[in-house]
């Protein structure tokens, strides 16, 4: 594929992702150049946005008549201008730009997507890095008037997450390759809880990104299950000259996505936590499961039930995150794995 057709593909995808954005981001690029120019042309609207005559002129309308901003057009100065200006308007007889603004969401789509394309231009041997970074400056050109307006903007929006480790691993575009491809794999896994390898034939299913790792949801013939591989702990991968075991999606997703996180082993059971204090509320905030059942039984005590597997360490150390703010109502059998856990870890302080 040449590289202008990689380069359509992946900006016609991502720009369905952030329609939503275009509208407002047009309306921010039409206010900036009204203001800081005095009087604008329509040519100049229409240049800056990017947009057809048509959409320039709902915009103006939209802002006229929904956001009450005084744009009026001079035939003797021939173009658009604001009837006031903020150094001769009160501050609330100007028109409201706030509704102009990003939502949390659109922000954050748009700072972590650019910020990760400038971490991929760190990877010189990725297939589309050039690509992507011809992709990102498109990006930024759409959405901002100059490009110190985006530079200032990463620069004043911070996003902290949980830093990524590159991931080293060889198998990776071969799992890659037999996904796309609906191809079986013959690995070689080691079992970190185990501490051993085993040699297992796998029907990909999908690829699953959680909490910083990569992960292979797949059909193991040996087992005869749905199971879910650690990439990185995949030591060997090849590619078989025979199709995958045909699993619905649906099947995949109700036997997989039942569990909390990643461990998925285990008879399905249900974790009844409960919060209290500032934790409540912060809890509350997570979306732990998407079948969480939620209750607030008091204004600072807030109560969790959520799906999990009967052996599930993952949940157990979220739950410890939360020091003596969180405790397990029910089962009695996750109350002892927290309590385990706890004097496990005294035990590194005894003296």
């Amino acid at each position: 594929m040449r590289n202008s057709s990689k380069i359509d593909t992946i900006t016609n995808w991502f720009l369905r992702l952030v329609a939503d954005m275009d509208f407002k981001v047009r309306l921010m690029k039409m206010d900036r150049l009204i203001s800081e120019k005095g009087v604008v042309t329509f040519e100049e609207l229409q240049r800056a946005t990017g947009a057809a005559p048509a959409t320039v002129k709902r915009d103006i309308r939209y802002m006229r008549e929904e956001l009450k901003a005084p744009i009026t057009f001079s035939r003797s100065r021939g173009g658009y201008l604001f009837a006031k200006n903020r150094a001769e308007a009160k501050r609330d007889d100007f028109y409201d730009r706030r509704s102009m603004w990003f939502t949390p969401d659109e922000l954050y789509c748009m700072v972590k997507t650019l910020n990760d394309f400038a971490e991929l231009e760190k990877n010189r041997k990725g297939y589309l890095t050039k690509d992507l970074r011809q992709l990102a400056s498109r990006i930024r050109s759409s959405m901002f008037v100059e490009q110190a307006d985006a530079d200032e903007l990463l620069k004043r929006v911070e996003i902290h997450e949980q830093q990524r480790k590159p991931i080293v691993s060889d198998t990776f575009e071969v799992i890659g390759q037999a996904l796309v491809h609906r191809q079986r794999v013959r690995i070689v896994y080691y079992s970190e809880n185990k501490k051993e390898e085993t040699r297992r034939v796998v029907s990909p299913m999908r690829l699953n990104y959680y909490r910083n790792r990569w992960y292979l949801d797949a059909w193991c013939h040996e087992r005869n299950a749905l199971r879910s591989f650690n990439i990185e702990n995949i030591r060997y991968a090849d590619i078989m000259q025979m199709g995958v075991k045909a699993v619905p999606m649906k099947t995949v997703q109700a036997e997989l996505d039942r569990y909390y996180g990643m461990y998925r082993s285990g008879e399905l059971q249900w974790a009844r936590i409960r919060f209290a204090g500032a934790a409540a509320k912060i809890a509350s905030q997570v979306v732990w499961h998407p079948d969480q059942m939620e209750f607030w039984l008091k204004p600072d005590l807030y109560e969790l039930t959520i799906p999990y597997s009967g052996n599930s360490p993952e949940l157990v150390g979220d739950i410890l995150r939360y020091g003596p703010a969180a405790k397990v109502v029910e089962p009695e059998s996750l109350k002892e794995q927290v309590q385990e856990a706890l004097e496990a870890a005294l035990k590194n302080y005894a003296k």
